[in-house]
């Protein structure tokens, strides 16, 4: 009575049910525990990956030398600055920290919430951002490398004009008792990025066509493209192109800023889980590249109509859609040099004559899944996931557990002799 299909079942047979029960229920757990560990342990090398130092191929001094200002008017500059502290007014706030605009000058004050990278010229057992040596290299620096231009967008400009240069440096607390900071100092480009060129041009001018807007902003585009390939020949990847970090100098000069995420070409982050993870593409290079050609369209895309820019992006035969869709079936190759010649086929001013029949189309939209929910949201799903440049490192920091042991920093500094050193922490 209340038990018949347990007292059909021998005794020795229900032992051994049990037995089976509690094998599996460990070798469950085991499981969990060792996918749980595997997780971990990958997740830990992919951020110490990312957080490793970028080395530059010349010594702390001969960076802190590409400033080229006599000591004391260094620190009299510096001396200025500090002095006048309550004359700083805000100019926006990140992620790294918060940047101010004094005078002529913005001043980007760090306070980062991930690990400092580099370690600083000079000082032992100190780091600074990984910004401040990489803008001293290409900022201003005197590397001469050239990259093919058409003669409207020659002249007087050079590829090294489209990085922001350097006015200062230096490491101090502003507010008596807090702990210092270190701040980099950059002439003030006062048009912004291309997130506050696209709603000015959003707000005063919103009629405007693609083809009318990216006929204005081309040649910057194509000069901006220079620029990537001078960072690239010296032997580095940006790593962080977006809008916000592209700062205008005018309609046709554009500057990549926000060095930040600069990283050696063979550096292993560009080889880790996490980079994966992402889909960043395997040449970091060419993830650049195209990071930068979907940073173009989606400024264009915030400057105007954006309906009429996603119909256009996916049934129109515009010269940029044309080449949008053409670059991404190359984008695993794709190189700066040779999307700037692509660019200059696919010229806005030519009126058809120069544009030709090898570039690619875009899919048809009725093959995608989100085909069956209305025309112009479906459009706009579509051109938010083609055009994404987002990164996260939200999962890893998770199964990483950084908020118990933190992020994973080397012990090594960010110049040419630390490789070995590095190697041998990651491996």
């Amino acid at each position: 009575m209340g038990r018949p299909f347990l007292r059909s079942i021998p005794h020795a047979s229900r032992s051994l049910l049990n037995i089976r029960y509690r094998f599996v229920i460990v070798a469950s757990i085991f499981a969990l525990f060792q996918q749980q560990q595997h997780l971990y342990f990958s997740h830990r090398i992919s951020l110490a990956a990312k957080y490793s130092p970028t080395t530059f191929d010349c010594d702390p001094e001969t960076l802190h030398a590409r400033i080229k200002r006599p000591d004391d008017e260094d620190t009299h500059f510096q001396q200025d600055i500090i002095a006048n502290r309550a004359s700083w007014k805000v100019l926006g706030k990140g992620w790294e920290g918060t940047v101010y605009v004094y005078k002529d000058s913005a001043i980007k004050m760090f306070l980062p919430r991930s690990p400092l990278r580099n370690c600083a010229s000079g000082q032992t057992n100190e780091r600074w951002p990984t910004e401040i040596p990489a803008s001293l290299f290409f900022g201003g620096t005197t590397l001469d490398m050239k990259i093919e231009t058409n003669q409207s967008q020659s002249g007087t400009y050079r590829p090294l004009d489209g990085f922001r240069q350097v006015n200062g440096f230096f490491k101090t607390s502003i507010i008596p008792f807090d702990p210092p900071q270190w701040h980099l100092v950059t002439p003030l480009l006062r048009d912004g990025n291309l997130d506050s060129l696209a709603k000015k041009l959003s707000k005063h001018h919103p009629g405007s066509t693609l083809r009318e807007r990216d006929s204005t902003f081309r040649p910057a585009f194509n000069r901006l493209l220079a620029t990537l390939e001078t960072l690239h020949s010296s032997g580095y990847c940006h790593d962080d192109i977006k809008p916000g970090n592209i700062f205008v100098r005018d309609s046709q000069y554009w500057v990549l800023g926000d060095l930040g995420n600069v990283r050696n070409i063979l550096h292993p982050y560009h080889s880790s889980r996490l980079w994966k993870s992402n889909s960043q593409l395997a040449d970091c290079r060419a993830n650049d590249a195209m990071r930068l050609l979907k940073s173009y369209l989606k400024f264009l895309r915030s400057s105007m109509d954006s309906d009429a820019f996603n119909t256009e992006l996916y049934e129109g035969q515009e010269p940029l859609v044309k080449l949008f869709w053409w670059a991404l079936t190359d984008a695993r190759t794709m190189s700066a040099i040779e999307l700037q010649r692509r660019s200059l086929i696919q010229d806005p001013e030519s009126s058809g004559k120069n544009i030709t029949e090898e570039a690619s189309f875009a899919p048809v939209l009725s093959q995608h899944p989100w085909s069956l929910i209305p025309r112009q949201t479906a459009l706009r799903y579509a051109a938010d996931s083609v055009l994404m440049t987002r990164m996260s490192e939200t999962i890893a920091r998770w199964w990483a557990m950084v908020w118990l042991f933190g992020v994973p920093v080397p012990e090594v500094c960010g110049f040419a002799n630390d490789d070995s050193q590095l190697s041998q922490y990651l491996s």
